[in-house]
């Protein structure tokens, strides 16, 4: 069941979300520009969650996490370890 807040996120859509963020990251560095990289670390953001919450949801099972992402199972794999996605603890959280 979705909290209220959850709710008003779902109904913005993920574009919208991701909008409000940039333009609040922009925001916060006033008249002076973000660090070079913002490209990257903002898919890097956005990859984490997105390899977790996919592999808690999935027990770990790699090649249907990759399936799901449509990732070759090594790219997976190379992405957990740049990423250093701790799969024990991941699992294992309560």
């Amino acid at each position: 069941m979705m909290n209220e807040f959850n709710k008003q996120l779902f109904t913005l859509g993920l574009g919208e979300v991701i909008e409000r963020y940039i333009n609040h990251y922009f925001d916060l560095h006033g008249d002076v520009l973000p660090p070079n990289g913002l490209h990257n670390v903002l898919l890097r953001e956005m990859e984490r969650p997105l390899i977790e919450v996919s592999l808690k949801r999935l027990k770990g099972n790699q090649v249907q996490v990759a399936k799901l992402l449509g990732l070759n199972r090594n790219t997976l794999r190379r992405k957990i370890t740049d990423l250093n996605i701790c799969l024990e603890t991941l699992l294992y959280e309560t």
